[in-house]
C-alpha cells in the first residue's frame, strides 16, 4: 500500500505482518492514524485482527471492524481513531477478552478517484 511510505522504519519494524498487509497495537495504530490524516490521506476502514502464524485470526463470531458510514450498532465509533481508542472486545467474547487486538487499517489518498466517487 502506498501509504506504507509513510511511516517510520520503526513503525514498519514492530508491525504485525501478514503478506502485504500490517497491523499495530492499539497505541501505535493511533499513531499511524494521526500521521495518514496529516498528510492528505483518509482512513474509511479498520479490521481487528489477532497476531497468529502463519497469518493473522479473524476473531468471530464477534465482527470486530470499523467501516466509514456503518450505522450498525456495533460500529458507534465516528472516525477510524474512535473506534481503536475506545474498542472493546464484546463481554461473551470469553475466547478473546484477554488477548491483545491489533488493528489493519485501510486508507487512501484524501484526493483519491476512488474516494470522490
Amino acid at each position: 500500500m502506498e501509504w506504507y511510505k509513510l511511516l517510520t522504519p520503526h513503525l514498519k519494524e514492530i508491525a504485525y505482518k501478514a503478506n502485504t498487509e500490517m497491523a499495530w497495537k492499539r497505541e501505535d495504530a493511533l499513531k499511524i492514524v494521526s500521521i495518514l490524516e496529516r498528510n492528505a490521506y483518509h482512513v474509511f476502514g479498520v479490521d481487528v485482527w489477532i497476531a497468529t502464524n502463519p497469518g493473522p485470526t479473524i476473531p468471530t463470531p464477534y465482527v470486530y471492524d470499523w467501516a466509514e458510514g456503518d450505522s450498525s450498532s456495533d460500529r458507534v465509533a465516528k472516525s477510524a481513531a474512535g473506534f481503536i481508542a475506545a474498542f472493546q472486545w464484546h463481554p461473551y467474547d470469553t475466547v478473546y477478552s484477554s488477548t491483545e487486538p491489533y488493528f489493519n487499517i485501510w486508507a487512501e489518498r484524501a484526493d483519491s478517484e476512488l474516494r470522490n466517487r
